[in-house]
């Protein structure tokens, strides 16, 4: 009878011991992999918001033809800050990401765009659109306004409105 209780309370130090491994592994497996899955995550999140940039900027190319013109886009801003520069004629996209996308510190040529990688923890990835045409923002034609994460897109109306001396004027505004 002795015999059989010793053997019932190694069966379930020995059950302990395997769970207390296994559960070592997989946390030792989720450390290393973790971080190279939410790099990959940031990485698509760039694609993603280059493409919609660039999706932006067909627009507006599109709207230069002739005044009148308007062109509906929906923008969805899932990270990052969508920047409208009426200062410097400028669009970026600004994300925080835990990929490193370009050579930190250099402007990297992409089509029409510049992508800047900034030393930070995490990265700071800047996607960059300069245009030669006024932009404006809702009337405003001096400052800066930014569009934040959110759930939903943003329905972004871009219109050709008539010259002001000799440069095409943009306008972009939110509805």
């Amino acid at each position: 009878m002795r015999c059989l209780i010793k053997k019932r309370g190694q069966i379930w130090v020995e059950t302990v011991i395997y769970t207390l491994i296994g559960l070592t592994i997989i946390g030792l497996v989720l450390a290393v992999a973790l971080p190279k899955i939410n790099a990959k995550k940031d990485q698509i999140m760039i694609d993603q918001s280059i493409q919609a940039l660039t999706n932006v900027d067909d627009k507006i190319y599109e709207v230069q033809r002739a005044v009148g013109n308007r062109r509906t886009v929906d923008l969805k801003v899932g990270k990052g800050k969508f920047i409208i520069d009426m200062d410097e004629d400028k669009i970026r996209w600004v994300l925080n990401s835990r990929f490193k996308y370009s050579e930190p510190g250099m402007a990297v040529p992409l089509g029409n765009m510049e992508v800047t990688t900034k030393a930070a923890d995490p990265w700071e990835v800047t996607l960059e659109l300069s245009y030669s045409v006024d932009l404006q923002f809702d009337q405003k034609v001096d400052g800066i306004k930014e569009l934040d994460a959110a759930p939903a897109p943003y329905k972004l109306i871009i219109d050709n409105k008539p010259k002001d001396g000799d440069k095409l004027i943009i306008e972009l505004r939110v509805s």
